[in-house]
């Protein structure tokens, strides 16, 4: 096959694997950046507060699910998804809730935090406008999940044009390519956040 092609195998198969954890990547930062994306789409604060929330305790709820199945002690006990759901959903939103009674409603991102600390987010809009088409087309879950992908897709074949550009061998090239994805950038890239941005957006530059 032509290396076209290899390039293209590599990232379809590294996109389907990342099927298997469609949520629970989110880090805390995660829903700062997401509610910024749907307030650009038209939802009011509460409206984006909600699809956050939801997003982030779905993907909470994951990872101790993941968690109790590697647990060599609890690992037969109930499923610990809805009460997990259910517990972050009624934490996030009573403390959202509060700010906004206090009166924090202003800029884009939903305060998940005091207005200071929301302003470090209302200055990054580079990650949120990127968001934004894919939450609209795709809905929130699966938007975040292929706007993951794309980027880190999009960082391995730089990787890879990178180094054929340096007269690196066809071979040698492909695997750097799948180096970027098992290694600890491709974990990266996958996490909705700006730094996965950051990752293809500096191999662009060189």
């Amino acid at each position: 096959m032509r290396p076209r092609t290899w390039v293209l195998v590599l990232a379809a198969v590294f996109a389907v694997l990342q099927l298997a954890n469609v949520t629970g990547r989110d880090t805390p930062d995660t829903k700062n950046y997401l509610s910024y994306a749907l307030s650009l789409s038209g939802d009011s604060k509460r409206e984006a507060a909600a699809a956050t929330i939801d997003y982030a305790c779905a993907g909470r709820a994951s990872t101790a699910y993941r968690r109790q199945k590697v647990d060599v002690v609890r690992f037969h006990g109930p499923d610990p998804r809805r009460q997990v759901v259910t517990e972050c959903r009624a934490t996030a939103r009573r403390e959202v809730d509060a700010r906004l009674r206090a009166g924090q409603t202003g800029g884009h991102a939903v305060p998940f935090g005091s207005a200071r600390f929301m302003r470090i987010f209302e200055a990054r809009p580079g990650y949120p406008v990127f968001l934004l088409p894919f939450v609209t087309m795709f809905g929130v879950t699966w938007g975040v999940w292929v706007a993951s992908v794309v980027i880190a897709v999009a960082g391995g074949i730089l990787a890879f044009l990178i180094l054929r550009t340096l007269s690196v061998p066809v071979p040698l090239a492909l695997t750097g390519q799948a180096l970027y994805y098992v290694l600890p950038c491709g974990t990266t890239a996958m996490r909705p956040m700006t730094e996965g941005l950051l990752l293809a957006l500096t191999p662009a530059a060189v």
